[in-house]
């Protein structure tokens, strides 16, 4: 049975979200910390025509997961894998400008796949443009307070444990709701260190000098006794001529 074509009645009240059809009771805390840990961070410019007006699309994109836990929604099963991670940078930012995240799911190709979005103030932006293009920053990670469920039983879990997070049904009982949140802290950093193991051929081995020198006389010897049975075996020829003409006479 295709779930999203199923229409579910939801109800909020004193902060428990139900869903139709489930005994679960979900409740949202704002203590708790959603976590976002992305790898493969790269940057695409350009502009983009909405509206008849130019609009800078310039982004970064990244590989998501969910730290210590994972992404749900609520009315629905499986749980989100990897999720496309955009870091835009907002058009306006105040002089205490507040980094705003998104999360929900959307329709590719008839698939429905998660995203998240980061939307950052201009200074944030352009310092983590710098640091990408220098190699500073390949993996990145955020907290963040948002506007996700929790299923109610799990609101007494220790803060270490592995959490999953829901995204809220839509009124209209076939769609997940998108959250919203405020980005409290994002850090990023270069791309880890990989130790290459391998075998390099160990040096030849220096002789001693005590070696050395027998080696060198061992050596010599040996050219010096090559000379001497040359001389004897051309003595020998010598000799072996003159007894043939003596006895030619």
């Amino acid at each position: 049975m295709d779930e999203s074509r199923v229409a579910r009645s939801v109800s909020v009240n004193d902060g428990r979200m139900a869903i139709e059809g489930l005994s679960t009771r979900y409740v949202q805390d704002a203590a708790r910390r959603f976590r976002l840990s992305a790898s493969g961070l790269r940057f695409v410019g350009g502009f983009e025509s909405r509206d008849g007006r130019l609009e800078d699309d310039r982004r970064f994109l990244a590989e998501a997961m969910v730290v210590d836990g994972g992404l749900r929604r609520a009315g629905f099963e499986g749980e989100a894998g990897t999720i496309g991670l955009t870091l835009r940078p907002l058009s306006q930012a105040g002089e205490q400008p507040r980094l705003l995240l998104l999360l929900g799911y959307r329709d590719e190709a008839g698939e429905a796949l998660p995203f998240a979005e980061a939307f950052l103030a201009p200074a944030v932006f352009e310092a983590l443009k710098a640091d990408l293009l220098s190699g500073l920053a390949h993996d990145i990670s955020l907290s963040a307070t948002t506007s996700l469920w929790i299923r109610e039983e799990d609101r007494v879990r220790p803060g270490g444990e592995p959490l999953d997070w829901y995204l809220g049904l839509d009124t209209d009982g076939r769609s997940s709701q998108p959250a919203r949140g405020f980005i409290e802290s994002i850090e990023w950093g270069p791309r880890p260190l990989q130790t290459v193991v391998g075998t390099v051929p160990a040096p030849d081995p220096v002789p001693a000098p005590a070696q050395q020198a027998e080696e060198d006389w061992e050596e010599g010897a040996a050219d010096e006794l090559r000379r001497i049975n040359g001389s004897f075996r051309l003595l020998l020829l010598m000799l072996a001529f003159l007894l043939i003409i003596v006895a030619m006479k």
